[in-house]
């Protein structure tokens, strides 16, 4: 193709492109200033007003100007790092705003693993908050956050993390073959671990020096094992509930094919 002929479809193509984009939104700048104010009040009165405007903001956001997507994903985080950090029996405005950015997709995938590396949630009274906003990272899709999806999964030694985190992988069902099975045999080594760990008996020797690894391992099963299982079962279409059967499968099927 002639140089001059390939510029100028480029140009027409991106022409068009413009012209199909949604026009920004003149009122976005004041709702969104509007949201930090809310967000800043020092006695939290305004945080259920602000969770309206949250979900004002999300209508509809698949339909608006991109510059425009992106700079509401961007103030929905700022709501985790304006004011007083609301303790965990007061964080309705942490939980909405993550739900808000669960719609959002790389957006506010994005902002969302920000907001997860924030030492303003850290404390273990969060875990609870961290778990939720866990599986709301999940429902973005955005695949650039399975790589730290994984970590959690595989590494947490917080078994409602862990839960989170297989449940938030679940979301994954167009991932390129080869990195689903990545993630299938990634979760299969964590439950493998934790069943191992699990089926070692109490030792009943009051003599003996207190081991409690296994109790702990069957806790986290009893946790974490639903979400691995349902997890296995939207990336695979297996239907297993079990390790051992799980285990069994893929030694058998080890270029398993996803689902249709």
């Amino acid at each position: 193709m002639n140089v001059r002929l390939a510029c100028a479809a480029l140009l027409v193509a991106a022409a068009l492109a413009c012209q199909d984009a949604p026009a920004p939104d003149a009122q976005l700048p004041e709702q969104l200033k509007e949201l930090h104010t809310m967000a800043s009040n020092p006695k939290l009165e305004d945080d259920f007003r602000a969770i309206g405007l949250l979900q004002k903001l999300a209508e509809g956001f698949d339909k608006r100007n991109p510059k425009d997507q992106e700079k509401i994903a961007k103030a929905v985080a700022d709501v985790f790092r304006a004011g007083k950090v609301r303790p965990a029996d007061k964080d309705h405005l942490y939980r909405k705003a993550g739900e808000v950015l669960a719609v959002m997709g790389e957006d506010g995938g994005k902002e969302l693993q920000k907001v997860l590396l924030d030492p303003r949630i850290k404390d273990k009274e969060f875990i609870p908050l961290r778990a939720a906003l866990i599986v709301d990272l999940g429902k973005t899709a955005d695949e650039k956050q399975v790589d730290w999806l994984l970590e959690q999964a595989r590494r947490s030694p917080i078994d409602d993390i862990l839960a989170a985190a297989a449940e938030a992988l679940g979301n994954y069902t167009k991932l390129e073959p080869k990195h689903r099975r990545e993630v299938v045999k990634e979760l299969l080594v964590k439950y493998g671990e934790v069943e191992s760990k699990g089926s070692v008996p109490d030792n009943n020797d009051p003599k003996a020096q207190i081991d409690f690894s296994g109790q702990d391992a069957r806790k986290t099963l009893s946790k974490c094992r639903p979400k691995w299982n349902a997890t296995l079962t939207a990336l695979t279409g297996q239907g297993f509930s079990a390790f051992a059967d799980w285990q069994r499968w893929l030694n058998k099927n080890p270029n398993w094919s996803p689902p249709k």
